[in-house]
């Protein structure tokens, strides 16, 4: 085949690829900009921070309700009082074992209710009222642990809502009693364990002050909202972490009548009599 023959044909060919190959990059430019691929980064070798997960129902009224004035509560005397107070239903007492929960958080669950627990949730709780920078303190193990425990609580509050309304009362010391009522506030970014037998913060959780009040507080909560039943043995109720609380009043009671139609903690009755209590009573923070 003469030179220039050869040389004339490849010209239309190299042409057509060359146009093609042009073609193909566009297209390939158009997808990935319309379609951008999420960017990833290369391991570490190093360990970092362990992330903190927001509190999965945390209230839309935080900033309102850290910017409210303090405004100290203070205490109503009441010579007697009766409170009345009623077993839950069936459907809000299923056991956690029961609840079609999966295995990550029945375990966390577990290792909340296993033995020695107070001293395995103390630490828990202080990890999780402390700041980010204080929780780097921590040993990784920890807060790969920790981390893990809260992820699988919050996934167990979230599948967690009340059928019916729900009182429920939590035994607190004379110097946190004290704070709440100052401040007119509770928040709380752990899980508060909460009972709705009042005679279990009484007997085991509410320490009489130098005043010698007893101080337990009185929390509500609406049939639609979240609280995690986790055993029987402490009638316990744990409430989702970052949850805010504003006190509605406070009353000292000198001889406190009890009744309730189940039979009270550690009695084989439903009616006691507490002397020298204080009831802080509470309702969730709203917007102003």
């Amino acid at each position: 085949m003469p030179t220039d023959k050869k040389t004339s044909a490849s010209i239309p060919f190299r042409a057509v690829a060359l146009c093609a190959l042009i073609l193909c990059i566009i297209l390939v430019a158009s997808v990935i900009t319309s379609n951008p691929v999420p960017a990833t980064s290369a391991p570490s070798s190093t360990a970092g921070p362990i992330p903190d997960s927001a509190p999965p129902f945390t209230s839309a009224c935080q900033p309102a309700f850290i910017q409210v004035s303090l405004t100290p509560v203070i205490p109503e005397p009441v010579m007697a009082a009766t409170l009345d107070i009623s077993l839950p239903p069936a459907d809000d007492r299923i056991p956690y074992t029961a609840r079609g929960f999966d295995e990550p958080a029945k375990a966390a669950i577990a290792w909340w209710m296993s033995p020695g627990f107070m001293d395995n949730t103390s630490e828990f709780r202080r990890y999780e009222r402390t700041t980010a920078e204080g929780r780097q303190e921590y040993p990784e193990e920890h807060r790969i642990f920790f981390t893990f425990i809260q992820n699988e609580l919050d996934t167990a509050e979230q599948q967690s809502v009340l059928k019916t309304d729900l009182i429920l009362f939590r035994g607190i010391s004379p110097s946190f009693a004290g704070t709440v009522m100052n401040t007119s506030r509770y928040h709380e970014q752990s899980y508060a364990s909460t009972s709705y037998d009042i005679a279990i913060p009484f007997d085991e959780f509410g320490p009489r002050g130098a005043d010698g009040y007893n101080n337990v507080m009185v929390l509500e909560r609406d049939a639609g909202e979240h609280a995690l039943y986790v055993n029987e043995d402490q009638r316990e109720y744990l409430l989702p972490r970052g949850t805010e609380w504003t006190v509605s009043r406070t009353v000292d009671v000198e001889n406190l009548t009890v009744t309730a139609n189940f039979l009270l903690h550690d009695r084989a009755t439903g009616t006691a009599s507490f002397d020298h209590v204080r009831l802080i009573y509470l309702q969730p923070a709203l917007c102003p």
